[in-house]
């Protein structure tokens, strides 16, 4: 499996012109033709649709010209989860870009991809986060282009200040507020699209914004302004 491709290679002494990839709607996928002497060849998987790619139990069909020579079944999944949502103020040492005086307001989600093809993360919305209470909207939404490679978690940092209760405009009062649900979803073009809830309490005052994280049990406080 390449990066974005399904790789194939037929029997050096196989006779195969054509290989087809019927999906798991029994339509065909995509047709690829050996030249003579080829033995190989590949389907692309990620970037070839829009829309998402079915998952399930694919066919793969060898035809020498309109005659079957072999078939075989493979499952393709991309079986995506959310891990974890960091806030940079508790997590410091991560690769967050500091050239902003508010970095430590950010957010990164660690997405694990448990199956046997790549994904393709396009976008990621938030809602009930603390940015969606200071700009007054259910869900704010951020767009990206990272690749979810099959066996692997990879952290994918977020494109605002998700955990930011203050701007020069206007700000959150954090005193009417108390404990509410942060949700985070993963669009993802291959697998179902994955979800993540977090705690968060908050405290203070509309100037002086204390928000606590609360995981399984454990919590840590944090002031807006990173102070313990």
């Amino acid at each position: 499996m390449g990066d974005a491709t399904l790789e194939i290679e037929v029997a050096n002494d196989a006779s195969v012109e054509f290989i087809s990839l019927i999906d798991p709607n029994d339509e065909l996928f995509d047709q690829q033709r050996l030249a003579s002497g080829e033995t190989t060849t590949s389907f692309e998987i990620l970037g070839r649709y829009e829309d998402s790619v079915p998952t399930g139990d694919y066919e793969l069909v060898a035809l020498d010209g309109d005659e079957q020579v072999d078939t075989t079944t493979l499952t393709l999944e991309a079986e995506c989860a959310i891990t974890d949502v960091l806030w940079a103020a508790e997590n410091p040492d991560m690769e967050w870009d500091k050239n902003s005086p508010v970095w430590d307001k950010n957010a990164a989600v660690l997405i694990e991809n448990k199956g046997n093809i790549p994904s393709l993360l396009t976008e990621i919305q938030w809602t009930g986060a603390p940015i969606n209470h200071l700009l007054s909207t259910e869900t704010k939404s951020y767009y990206h282009e990272t690749r979810l490679p099959p066996g692997e978690t990879t952290t994918v940092y977020s494109g605002g200040r998700i955990y930011r209760t203050e701007s020069p405009h206007s700000s959150v009062d954090c005193g009417e507020l108390g404990t509410e649900s942060l949700t985070v979803t993963a669009i993802v073009q291959v697998g179902d699209n994955p979800s993540y809830s977090q705690q968060i309490r908050y405290g203070g005052t509309e100037q002086s914004c204390d928000l606590t994280i609360t995981d399984n049990g454990s919590e840590d406080s944090l002031s807006e302004n990173g102070d313990l």
